[in-house]
């Protein structure tokens, strides 16, 4: 291996390394807005779904993000250490947009909480 290789390799293997340190921190600074978000949402008590709102299986979320940009309400869903969390339930009207965007069927659509159930019409 010449020393011109050394060089060339060590470039690349500096520049991967670059990349990959700045979307990490991008990623970080991402999770810290969210997490804010949903701390201020709790205090304000919007983070309590009052009807029909997504569910997020996060084993199953792969970080499309897909879920967001389908949204048309403002901050429901965010991403939190590379996985797709809710917000501000509160605020979702549940047209499923986020559902039927998820590409890998990690998000479905319930009604009520454990903590707040719903009456249902008999």
């Amino acid at each position: 291996m010449t020393f011109e290789e050394l060089i060339i390799y060590g470039i690349v293997i500096g520049a991967c390394v670059l990349v990959v340190y700045l979307y990490m921190r991008v990623q970080l600074k991402t999770s810290r807005i969210t997490t804010a978000k949903i701390v201020k949402a709790k205090e304000e008590g919007l983070y309590e779904p009052v009807s029909l709102h997504p569910v997020i299986n996060e084993d199953n979320c792969i970080k499309s993000g897909a879920c967001i940009t389908a949204c048309p309400e403002e901050d429901i869903i965010g991403i939190v250490n590379g996985r797709a969390t809710l917000i501000n339930a509160s605020h979702c009207i549940g047209h499923g947009a986020c559902f039927h965007a998820c590409p890998v069927e990690a998000i479905s659509l319930v009604i009520g909480t454990e903590k707040r159930g719903v009456d249902l019409p008999t």
